[in-house]
């Protein structure tokens, strides 16, 4: 047999078909797998909570708790990693720094997962309005387990960002409902679990007046909060030397970083180092373009296109654009793509910007070598951003994309 023409024959469109109905068949042969496999997934990591597993993560929020509420050092100036948040954060883990580190990480671990559940429920629903109940919930299955290899490194470690997504998400399907409080309150969650989702917050503050004075409130009392369990000197204090470490944070080469995954990693790869201050000017420039994007799409009227749009740009400009973006930080994107590539499947199985989302979701969501992550996953993820500006041109494209999700409820 010829090697090249069998090659050629397994990679034939007719074949791809094949397989792409075979695979479909499968799931909805067995809807319940999906379910499945996350429930065992969600078990067995609980199960292993370990310090072995999160002593260099999660444990870094438990010191810094400690020092907060002693008044005593939040913020290590020595070192790039350690506590990076702001002092609002250090309040969502409430009375666990009580607890022993396995039995703390393992509550936030089942928080997170119960979180990134319901969102990824409540997106999925969002993105499918003309089916059945069953069927979304089956897809949610689907939808979760595409996200196990991420939400793997991220629930391991008691990462904050798995809550943050899931409250974005949240925030989307809010946002489409034109639930503007119920919207700004989740947004006011996610940013004081981690403070990058400032960067949905912003944006629809910027493009959706009727969202501007609930936001505006989320964020003082967002910064405000810590004064309420702190001295006024040291909370003040202790925001001084936050803003200091994120100064240093600029500073730092591409790669010296280790997990370290944005566009100036992937750039350095390629043999590209970029001086600090132009690195800014294109963190800036982007901020810029991302607004006008946004902007753009707000302005054409359609509320359940800026809410999925705004999410995928929010998470896109995280992703590529933040400080010391780190590679298990791609959580942020990942689900709402999945979601899309599933909304188009259950529609039309051979529609093929389906399969493409969801390989890249797969290639994003898997990790490899860091030296590998470091440019193929903001590589991909600036793939993502190209094809939604394209849309973006034309808004209409994220009509006919989102087809009868893009249908506004009364």
């Amino acid at each position: 047999m010829d090697t090249k023409s069998g090659t050629a024959s397994f990679f034939s469109y007719d074949n791809l078909l094949r397989i792409e109905d075979r695979v479909a068949a499968f799931f909805l042969r067995y809807p319940w797998i999906g379910w499945g496999l996350w429930i065992v997934f969600i078990v067995a990591t609980l199960v292993r909570v370990h310090p072995r597993r999160f002593g260099s993560t999660f444990q870094a929020y438990l010191n810094a708790a400690h020092g907060f509420w002693s008044g005593g050092q939040v913020y290590d100036m020595s070192t790039l990693g350690e506590y990076l948040y702001w002092p609002v954060s250090l309040l969502v883990l409430g009375p666990l720094p009580m607890f022993s580190p396995v039995v703390a990480a393992t509550i936030a671990t089942a928080i997170s997962a119960a979180l990134l559940t319901w969102a990824a429920y409540a997106m999925m629903r969002l993105l499918l309005p003309e089916q059945s109940r069953a069927d979304v919930v089956n897809l949610t299955g689907i939808l979760l387990i595409l996200n196990i290899p991420n939400a793997w490194f991220n629930l391991k470690y008691v990462q904050a960002q798995v809550g943050m997504t899931a409250f974005m998400m949240l925030a989307a399907v809010a946002i489409a409902k034109r639930q503007w409080i119920v919207a700004s309150l989740w947004l006011f969650f996610s940013i004081v679990i981690k403070p990058l989702s400032l960067v949905m917050l912003l944006l629809c503050g910027a493009t959706q007046p009727k969202m501007r004075v609930w936001l505006t409130l989320a964020l003082v009392a967002a910064l405000a909060l810590p004064f309420a369990f702190g001295h006024p000197a040291y909370v003040a204090e202790q925001y001084r030397i936050w803003i200091a470490k994120l100064q240093q944070l600029t500073t730092v080469e591409p790669g010296q970083w280790l997990y370290q995954a944005d566009f100036a990693t992937m750039l350095d790869t390629f043999g590209i180092v970029l001086p600090h201050g132009v690195q800014t000017a294109i963190r800036l420039a982007a901020a810029l373009g991302v607004l006008a994007l946004v902007w753009r799409i707000a302005r054409y009227g359609n509320i359940v296109v800026f809410a999925v749009a705004v999410t995928l740009y929010a998470a896109c400009y995280i992703n590529l654009f933040g400080p010391r973006n780190e590679f298990l930080s791609f959580l942020v994107l990942t689900p709402t793509l999945a979601g899309l590539a599933l909304m188009l499947l259950k529609r039309n199985t051979h529609d093929q910007r389906a399969w493409l989302l969801m390989v890249a979701v797969l290639i994003i969501a898997f990790h490899g070598a860091l030296e590998v992550d470091r440019v193929v996953k903001p590589f991909l993820a600036f793939v993502v951003l190209g094809w939604m500006i394209w849309m973006t041109i034309d808004v209409r494209r994220w009509v006919e994309l989102l087809g009868p999700a893009a249908v506004e409820r009364k």
